[in-house]
């Protein structure tokens, strides 16, 4: 499971990142699929938690959880320079 801290703001803005990408959040809470991983999230309290539920087994659980939390926290990231500006 990961967690990232999240506005409001920042997961609408990754949210359409994602969905650029073939990866659809359909509101705070719900379950995402792409390339057969399926993964349950919620953003609540500041919070985006993700749990994968499904993956092919060749894939290390770890492997991608380490992906998507380092895409979201580059997305984090980047809305935050992009509002200092």
């Amino acid at each position: 499971m990961i967690q990232i801290p999240m506005s409001d703001s920042q997961f609408t803005s990754a949210t359409e990142r994602l969905r650029t990408n073939g990866i659809y959040l359909a509101g705070p809470t719900g379950t995402l699929t792409k390339d057969g991983i399926t993964a349950s999230y919620t953003h609540a309290d500041g919070k985006l938690t993700i749990e994968i539920i499904d993956r092919p087994s060749l894939l290390p659980l770890s492997l991608i959880e380490a992906k998507l939390q380092s895409y979201l926290e580059q997305s984090v990231a980047y809305d935050a320079s992009k509002s200092s500006l």
